[in-house]
This record gives structure tokens, C-alpha cells and sequence, in this order.
């Protein structure tokens, strides 16, 4: 009885056995999908990363260098406007001083030239008005340095006006016409004053030395003396600069201060 039992209970036994042997499927023939190892443990594929841009990538640097020479010239123009501003507001300064002491010479030569009494040592008073072989001297003279005078001032007002051409032309004439004028000076050291602005430096050196050497007393003299220690800065010569400005600095009025304040910066 237990014999049929015990054979098919061995027969279910084997049965299962070799299920239990047989090899796993393999799964990964999808393509894309999967792969299966040697231990036949299922592994996902990884896709690769993508590669990135380097670091010192030249195109990304050379744009940022093109970004700051755009903006360092944004300010070296903002810088040469001011620069070209405040020449023009020093000129507009030295233009109107130099007018209200030209009238004010003027009108002290006027009082000059008036008819006049003095006290002789008899204590009388005599008369000065000219006689009548000397009077058409003092109208020539008169006429003549009204002329100069006017010359100058055609010449200065072109200046005032902004007409840089035309008043070079015309200081130039005056110097001509009148070599040992009473404006002169002045012609010379509105002329330095435009080449300084014009950066003709050695024509602006030749018109303020002029002032300096021939016309010592002159009350341009002090103001070409630091224009002159100026001058030679911007060409490179700065022992003659500095010998200029110390020049103008050991004297008084306006140079003096300027010339001081230029050796503090620069020196």
C-alpha cells in the first residue's frame, strides 16, 4: 500500500528538482534596454553625459575684453570733454581779466592825456594845455594808439566769439603793424593760449617765451612764465617745467597760486 505512495511522492520530488535547475530567461534581447552579467543580475545601461563647454573658453574672454575697452574709451571721453571744458572756462577767465584791465589802462591813459594844471615853485598854477607847435604831435599820437588800441580789441573779440581762425590772423597783424605796441604782449600770450588749446606745443612755447624774455615787466609776464612751466610739462621736459613754475610760484597774484597748486599735483 505505502509503495505506490512513496514512488509517486519521488517522481514529484525529482519533478520539482529539475524546475528549480533551469536557467533564467534572459530578458535583456530588447535592444537598448537592458544587459545581463555573468551572475545573471540585470543591469541598466547609463547614458553619457554630455561634454561641457571649458572653462577658458576664448570666445567668452575675448568678448569681456571687448566689453571693457568699450567702456574704459567711454570714459576717456568723458575725461577729454572735461579736460576741453575747463581749458575753455580758463581762457573764458584769463579773456575777461584781461579785458577789465585793458579798460581800466585805457581809461587811466585818458586821465593821463587830459589837459592838466601844475603847481610850479612860484606856488601859481600854470596851465598845461599845448601849444599850437606841439599840439599836432600829441593828435598824432592820439590817433595812433587809438588805432592800435582798436586793432587789438577787433582781434580779442574774435577771440570772445569763439572764431580761433580769425583772431590768430588778426593778433598776428597786430604784432606785425606794431612790433613795439603798447598790445603787443598781449597779442603774444592770447596767441600761446590758442596753441596751448590747439597742442601746438612748441608754437605755444615760442609765444609765451616771447612774453617772458622781451616783455619782463609786463604784467602777461607772470601768467606766461606758468603757462611756459605748463607747456614744457606736456612735452616731457619736466626739469624745465619744474624750473618755470617755481619761478612763477616765488612771485604773487593769481600765477603764483596756480603755479604753486600745478607743482603740488605733478611734482
Amino acid at each position: 500500500m505505502f509503495a505506490p505512495i512513496y514512488t509517486a511522492f519521488v517522481v514529484f520530488f525529482l519533478s520539482v528538482s529539475a524546475f528549480a535547475a533551469a536557467p533564467v530567461s534572459d530578458i535583456g534581447d530588447q535592444k537598448g534596454s537592458t544587459t545581463t552579467n555573468t551572475t545573471n543580475v540585470v543591469v541598466p545601461q547609463v547614458p553619457p553625459m554630455p561634454a561641457q563647454a571649458p572653462a577658458n573658453d576664448s570666445y567668452y574672454q575675448m568678448q569681456l575684453m571687448q566689453d571693457e575697452v568699450r567702456t574704459l574709451r567711454g570714459m576717456i571721453e568723458e575725461l577729454n570733454n572735461e579736460i576741453r571744458q575747463l581749458k575753455k572756462r580758463q581762457m573764458d577767465d584769463y579773456m575777461d581779466l584781461d579785458r577789465r584791465l585793458s579798460a581800466l589802462l585805457s581809461g587811466q591813459g585818458g586821465q593821463a592825456s587830459s589837459v592838466a594844471k601844475n603847481v610850479g615853485s612860484t606856488g601859481k598854477e600854470i596851465s598845461s594845455k599845448p601849444s599850437n607847435s606841439t599840439f599836432g604831435q600829441a593828435s598824432s599820437t592820439s590817433s595812433s594808439t587809438t588805432a592800435e588800441r582798436d586793432q587789438y580789441n577787433q582781434a580779442y573779440e574774435q577771440l570772445k566769439a569763439g572764431k580761433v581762425a580769425e583772431a590768430v590772423t588778426q593778433f598776428k597783424a597786430h604784432i606785425a603793424k606794431y612790433p613795439n605796441g603798447r598790445y603787443v604782449a598781449n597779442a603774444h600770450y592770447w596767441l600761446g593760449e590758442i596753441y596751448v588749446l590747439q597742442n601746438q606745443l612748441e608754437s605755444a612755447r615760442q609765444s609765451f617765451t616771447t612774453v617772458v624774455e622781451k616783455y619782463p615787466a609786463h604784467r602777461k609776464a607772470p601768467d606766461s612764465t606758468f603757462k611756459l612751466g605748463q607747456v614744457y610739462f606736456m612735452m616731457g621736459n619736466k626739469a624745465k617745467a619744474k624750473e618755470f613754475l617755481e619761478k612763477a610760484a616765488a612771485g604773487t597774484g593769481n600765477a603764483a597760486r596756480l603755479a604753486s597748486s600745478y607743482l603740488e599735483e605733478n611734482f
